[in-house]
């Protein structure tokens, strides 16, 4: 299992309540939110991104209503919203 930062994100169109991350950006590569998460899920890659100077895991998690999955940081102290505060390209 290879180890990989995201350093920027894309939303989507959002509703005004949520917010819906598109893409992201590793390294020099852009990728679908769905294919990190296909990524994840499989156990294939680790995701990772900086936040308030520590590293901190991206996890793929299933939205209640809809069952879509949605990525977001792993538990901690920090706001499930942390990849919003990356960057955007």
């Amino acid at each position: 299992m290879a180890d990989h930062e995201i350093i920027a994100v894309r939303e989507a169109a959002s509703n005004g309540r949520t917010h819906h991350i598109a893409a992201v950006k590793v390294g020099e590569s852009l990728f679908l939110a769905d294919q990190i998460v296909d990524w994840i899920t499989a156990g294939t890659h680790r995701f990772w991104v900086w936040f308030q100077n520590e590293k901190v895991d991206v996890v793929a998690r299933e939205q209640g209503s809809s069952r879509r999955y949605y990525l977001t940081i792993a538990g901690g102290s920090f706001p499930p919203v942390a990849l919003l505060s990356l960057p955007r390209f």
